[in-house]
């Protein structure tokens, strides 16, 4: 491979002299060269000093005080040697007058004496504090706390019985479609209502009505109405009611005596699911149940969840309890048993236009007594594929076809 050469640094160029630096014309004033005399000393030996003063010194310092006894250096002697020597009018202190002891007698107080452990001397005597006075008065009783106004029992049993009076008659209820039938069918039974922000611009008119009728409502977060409803499904609105009155079964039963043409009322016996019990609710609306009887002992209520699946229905259904089947003859109305071993078949043999149908829970069904009781008892034909329907659907299949049968 081919190397290049170092490179050769060349000889420096010789240094070129500096060039003559050339005079520059200046101008001089004629007087510039003329000395000044020198000062004059300001003190002459033919001259008498000036008289000094502060601002003009004499050279040499101020002249030595003749009348002075002590040499330079030593310090003066004091005039008092001991403080005690030393009078009191020369301290300035003013001696203490006398005082008499009846003079403290009076006051109830006791006669100063001087102190005499004092370093410097006789000073001024000590002043005695006076002794603090005790009230002749008797002394107060300890505090004692005030006792609490007792409430009797009766009263806030009377206050506890009228608060659990009044939340037995109250339910919180939501779903758009159950708060929009209660304010259609019982809107002074709205006790206050929850809304979300998105809920609130749909229900405008409804919060309209509230404001104007002094119903209170709050527009609440989705967390917040969750946890009022202790559900997730409660549609962006829930509210305050009071409880619908149902009648007895006494009085559904007596009034229906006495009305002509058809008439049909769903049993329950064993159902427990809220959910199902709404859509039983829901599909009796639709088909025009005049209500739905459920067992005095029976867990269902008309809880929220039960209000939200019914769409509104649980406003427009009477829910009425019973004691026993026993208690539902006698009213010129058939018992008919809905079960998977039925030896009529609902598309077959028509059903009765007056009667109560029976319908037992998932699973089970209806119990061998209940069977025996009934006056007839049907079956839905189906494929077989499955054991049976859902309570809900059998109840909603046979409804269907008592308003067919009816209006047929």
């Amino acid at each position: 491979m081919y190397e290049k050469p170092p490179f050769k640094r060349g000889p420096r160029p010789p240094r070129r002299d500096a060039a003559p630096k050339k005079e520059q014309s200046v101008y001089h004033h004629p007087d510039a060269n003329i000395k000044v005399p020198e000062k004059a000393p300001r003190y002459t030996s033919n001259k008498a000093p000036e008289r000094s003063s502060p601002w003009n010194p004499p050279e040499g310092g101020p002249p030595a005080r003749a009348s002075s006894p002590r040499p330079s250096g030593e310090r003066p002697q004091s005039r008092y040697p001991g403080s005690s020597d030393r009078p009191a009018s020369a301290r300035g202190d003013r001696p203490a007058p006398a005082r008499s002891d009846r003079a403290f007698a009076d006051r109830g107080e006791r006669p100063s004496t001087p102190r005499s452990s004092n370093p410097y001397g006789g000073g001024r005597a000590e002043r005695a504090r006076p002794q603090a006075q005790r009230d002749s008065r008797t002394e107060r009783p300890a505090y004692a706390p005030r006792p609490a106004t007792m409430v009797p029992a009766a009263a806030g049993d009377a206050d506890d019985q009228q608060i659990h009076e009044q939340r037995r008659r109250e339910a919180r209820i939501y779903g758009r479609a159950a708060v929009l039938a209660v304010a259609e069918d019982r809107f002074e039974a709205i006790r206050k209502l929850y809304v979300t922000r998105q809920r609130a611009r749909e229900l405008a008119p409804l919060l309209a009505r509230l404001a104007a009728a002094r119903v209170g409502f709050n527009e609440v977060e989705e967390a917040d109405l969750e946890r009022l409803t202790s559900s997730q499904h409660h549609e962006g609105v829930a509210c305050d009611i009071l409880k619908k009155e149902q009648p007895t079964l006494a009085e559904l039963l007596s009034s229906l005596a006495h009305e002509e043409g058809p008439v049909c009322l769903i049993a329950l016996d064993g159902v427990g699911n809220p959910h199902n019990f709404g859509a039983i609710l829901r599909s009796a609306a639709h088909f025009g149940a005049r209500a739905v009887l459920i067992p005095e002992d029976s867990t269902l209520t008309m809880a929220g969840s039960v209000y939200r699946v019914a769409e509104g229905a649980a406003e427009r259904v009477a829910v009425v309890r019973f004691p026993d089947l026993a208690a539902l003859e006698g009213y010129d109305l058939d018992l008919i048993a809905m079960t998977g071993q039925g030896e009529r078949s609902l598309y077959r043999d028509p059903l009765p236009a007056r009667c109560i149908i029976l319908f037992g829970a998932e699973g089970g069904g209806l119990s061998p007594a209940s069977l025996k009781r009934a006056d007839a008892r049907y079956a839905i034909p189906g494929s077989g594929r499955v054991d049976s329907l859902n309570v809900a659907q059998s109840v909603a299949v046979v409804l269907g076809e008592c308003w067919r049968a009816a209006r047929g």
